[in-house]
């Protein structure tokens, strides 16, 4: 018995109690559909809390709050006191069911038209997982097979399957091959945009800007309301959206399937790992699907199902080959009644060897040459099973082949080739130049996919410019590249170039919003000049996406392609040098976030950037080429030529824009800071504290790899310290860290931690050295962020050794032999100090010793003195011990002059 005149709109969030509407609030909601899930059964108040509140506040009160929030609704409207139940202590269930209203699922395939026999196990470890999330906890489900194993075929039966009352969303991206390097992200923004344009769109506006910041940016169509938001970016796009799955999944569970994993690109896989090692919980399936037969070409895929594999929440299904049974169940499916000779599954079988698009793709062949007809008894065979199968193609790709030229007409053919260029997914206006051409092409089209040859329908794709096509979608990988690969080179080659520029003339304006597609297209039709524009802009972008490693890929691309068509006169020598430029200068500023300042391509990178801005002439690319170079040369602590390209930078800030002289400034104070020359940094630093606030929008890191106000507060920080304003120090540590958040600059905050756990070491505040150490070492694994945190294990090891734990050592040696590989010179003084201190702590003052030779070399090698008073006072401090009072004396007279002379008031202690 269903409750008369009791249903829910989920889509509006409305409880209508026959003429009354009652708008829920959206945890309620979320708990009204968690019970009509169950339709009956026992839902635990431990399970509401965590499907709905998960570790968040108000989890305790909170189910029962909206049970009474609901009963009043009910008694009040409906006079039906008794639709939810308490049971016992255990919790609550509705006696009779609740119809939902405005929410079937559009995107469910039919389960009448999907057949996916011989697959029950692993429909039912698929099901096992969809019950898992329900309850919320997070689960996962990857798929493996060769090509054509029936991988999408049972996803498509597992969605079917989803009974069309569960109150759930599903959204799909799929990968596609890529000659270069990908767009960051790239399944999960398909993702969002289906989530957007479906019933969960008006909930995610909502979230987007709360939660996910970051995302908001990257959507079509969203740039204005995105521009008033906080620049949160880069490493913070996969927390943000874990943390927007797990809040979305609060009010009704969702299923989020990646096909095609093993073209992924490393950022989508970096999340998948991400959220598979998480704990917290989620009512969100995962399903996945990739070609076991590519790991090899696959490394990160790779990597990422060897730390899932290790997860209870994930379950790996590998799909064989379909056995007799299998296969005869299948016939019988798809001619219903028929009168097949028992043998013809077996020999089936055994020439396809279970093949599952080989055995479906059989039986179309069969079916369209007439040899299996329906008569009056039913299905017959026109001929016997042993000739039925000797004419089935022995490989998927010879059968399509066969297809292709036997039931194609010439310009069907032509039509799907050209298709099979613009890729897995396309319509007609990336297929013809003019009006008439594209409805001409999408009426082939329309034909093609309802006789379900080669293609189906795939919904709609709207340009920019207004322009409206029918979507539509090959109907299976291998029929795209079956296609794809008959093509003759040279007309492959001509087609990329001719469907680039209709997406670039379509696209217009926003042709940068698919700048990866673009350059493939370019790239692949020998286009360079283009090819190189859009990889440097999708480069951009995955700087913008926290991906420096896929920008690193997309610049260096970019100069490669610039490199090939030098030669060929098809670029002119003005925009070579314009766009080799912007990839030089994109490649460096990504390589410092990837690498750190000490790769020796990124030296060669700025010195060809050099040479091209000094032909350019242009102080707003010469200042970020000088930039670079000057923090190689001051992490190698060349402090001399350093200084000299300080200088250079310090001339051309009144000549640039007003963010990049604060580049400069910082430049000259940051040598003078590290050359110990304390007072002259104040106006540097004043400087660029009253430009930093005109200038808050711009984020320095895409042309830097550091953000200019950051690192101004980073050594502001420091010198304060050194000068006994601690106070001054900390304002300068709160407002570099919350810059660094409001970027969600993972570099910036592992900056920011360093001089922080710098300045407790300064005040000898082993404890909160500590605090900050750690962190930053946490934080740098997590992000995978170069140098920091091998300068935080050494200041980690410093506390830890300080506070009697004597492997605190051990941590500064591995941090110092870090350095010396990665080529980092600059504050080795200060962490040999660390060393020298250490060892005397533990009763080893020769050990110290050598430790502050080695540091006052290194020092009077590279001009480095922030912190030489300080190692003169270890000195006096080890001298003392060792019973060199004469020595001690006069170390601690070298140190007094050498703070005096920098302005300090008074030394560490």
């Amino acid at each position: 018995m269903i409750s008369e005149d009791i249903e829910v709109n989920l889509c509006e969030g409305i409880l209508l109690c026959g003429e009354v509407q009652m708008r829920l609030r959206p945890k309620t909601l979320s708990v009204l559909v968690a019970l009509i899930e169950q339709q009956g059964e026992v839902v635990s108040t431990a399970d509401l809390r965590r499907m709905i509140w998960g570790n968040g506040p108000g989890n305790e009160a909170g189910p029962k709050q909206c049970i009474r929030e609901l009963r009043r609704m009910l008694d009040n409207n409906a006079q039906d006191t008794g639709l939810i139940e308490t049971v016992g202590r255990r919790g609550y269930r509705l006696t009779r069911p609740i119809p939902l209203v405005g929410d079937a699922p559009k995107d469910l395939v039919a389960a009448s038209t999907v057949f996916c026999i011989g697959r029950d196990k692993e429909l039912k470890a698929l099901s096992e997982r969809a019950a898992a999330a329900r309850s919320g906890r997070r689960a996962m489900a990857l798929i493996s097979g060769e090509a054509g194993a029936g991988k999408t075929c049972l996803l498509e039966a597992f969605e079917a399957s989803l009974s069309q009352r569960t109150p759930l969303w599903i959204a799909r991206g799929q990968a596609i091959a890529h000659p270069g390097a990908r767009e960051p992200y790239g399944l999960l923004m398909d993702v969002l945009t289906q989530l957007m344009a479906g019933p969960e769109g008006a909930t995610l506006v909502r979230l987007l800007p709360l939660i996910a910041p970051s995302w908001v940016k990257q959507q079509p169509g969203h740039r204005l309301e995105a521009e008033a938001l906080d620049r949160t970016r880069h490493n913070s796009m996969l927390r943000e959206f874990s943390a927007l799955m797990e809040r979305l999944t609060r009010g009704r569970p969702g299923v989020l399937v990646l096909e095609d994993l093993h073209w992924a690109d490393p950022s989508t896989l970096a999340w998948l790992a991400a959220w598979g090692l998480q704990r917290t919980p989620a009512r969100l399936l995962v399903l996945g699907s990739y070609r076991d037969d590519e790991l090899d070409r696959a490394g990160t895929l790779a990597i990422t199902l060897g730390q899932l594999s290790r997860q209870p929440n994930c379950r790996l299904i590998t799909l064989g080959g379909l056995d007799e049974s299998a296969v005869s169940g299948y016939l019988a499916e798809r001619f219903p009644g028929n009168s097949f000779p028992p043998d013809l599954a077996q020999a089936l079988a055994r020439r396809t060897e279970g093949h599952a698009m080989l055995v479906d793709a059989a039986a179309d062949v069969w079916q369209a040459q007439g040899l299996v007809r329906r008569g009056e008894a039913g299905w017959q065979l026109s001929s016997t099973p042993e000739a039925l199968v000797a004419a089935i193609a022995p490989s998927v790709r010879i059968l399509i082949e066969a297809e292709r030229t036997s039931r194609l007409l010439a310009e069907e053919r032509s039509l799907l080739e050209t298709a099979s260029v613009a890729g897995p997914t396309f319509s007609a206006i990336d297929l013809a130049d003019n009006r008439d051409g594209v409805e001409a092409a999408e009426r082939q089209l329309e034909h093609l996919a309802r006789n379900r040859r080669f293609i189906t329908r795939a919904g709609l794709s709207q340009r920019p410019d207004g322009t409206v096509a029918t979507r539509y979608a090959f109907r299976h990988a291998l029929h795209h590249e079956a296609l794809y690969d008959g093509l003759p080179a040279a007309n492959r080659q001509g087609t990329h170039r001719r469907v680039g520029l209709r997406l670039e003339i379509s696209h217009g304006h926003a042709a940068g919003e698919i700048a990866p597609v673009l350059a493939d297209h370019f790239e692949r039709g020998a286009d360079w000049p283009r090819a190189a524009h859009y990889r440097v802009l999708s480069g951009r972008r995955a700087q913008a996406r926290g991906a420096p490693m896929d920008a690193v890929e997309q610049f260096r691309r970019a100069r490669d392609l610039l490199t090939r068509g030098s030669g060929t006169g098809t670029v002119k020598p003005g925009a070579d040098r314009a766009t080799e430029l912007d990839a030089l200068l994109g490649l460096g500023a990504a390589l410092i976030v990837a690498d750190g300042f000490t790769a020796e391509e990124l030296r060669e990178v700025y010195r060809r950037a050099g040479q091209l801005a000094a032909e350019v002439g242009d102080p707003a690319t010469t200042i970020p080429v000088l930039a670079g170079l000057w923090n190689d040369h001051l992490t190698r602590a060349e402090l001399t030529r350093a200084e000299d390209l300080a200088l250079g930078l310090q001339a051309l800030a009144g000549q640039a824009p007003a963010h990049m002289a604060m580049v400069a400034h910082n430049a000259v104070g940051q040598t003078r800071f590290f050359t110990g020359a304390l007072p002259a940094c104040a106006a540097e630093i004043a400087a660029v504290l009253e430009i930093a606030p005109r200038h808050a929008e711009q984020d320095g890191n895409v042309l830097f790899g550091e953000d200019p106000e950051v690192v101004c507060h980073q050594y502001a920080a420091c010198v304060a310290e050194l000068t006994g304003a601690s106070a001054e120090a900390e304002r300068h540590l709160i407002a570099g860290s919350a810059r660094a958040d409001r970027l969600g600059a993972a570099f910036g905050r592992a900056q920011m931690l360093w001089c922080g756990a710098v300045c407790a070491r300064l005040r000898s505040d082993i404890e909160l050295t500590r605090d900050r150490a750690e962190a930053l070492v946490a934080l740098c694994r997590t992000e995978a962020v170069p140098v920091w945190g091998d300068a935080g294990e050494m200041l980690a090891g410093w506390a830890q050794a300080m506070s009697g734990d004597t492997t605190g050592a051990s941590r500064i040696a591995k941090g110092l032999s870090a350095f010396n590989a990665m080529g980092v010179r600059i504050t080795l003084p200060f962490c040999h100090g660390l060393a020298a201190e250490v060892a005397g702590k533990m009763g080893d003052p020769v050990a110290g010793m050598h430790s502050l030779r080695q540091a006052f070399a290194i020092a009077r090698a590279s001009g480095e003195r922030w912190y030489l008073a300080e190692l003169h006072r270890l000195r006096a401090g080890l001298a003392q011990e060792a019973g060199r009072f004469d020595i001690a004396r006069h170390a601690l007279t070298r140190a007094e002059t050498v703070a005096q002379a920098q302005g300090r008031i008074v030394l560490t202690t």
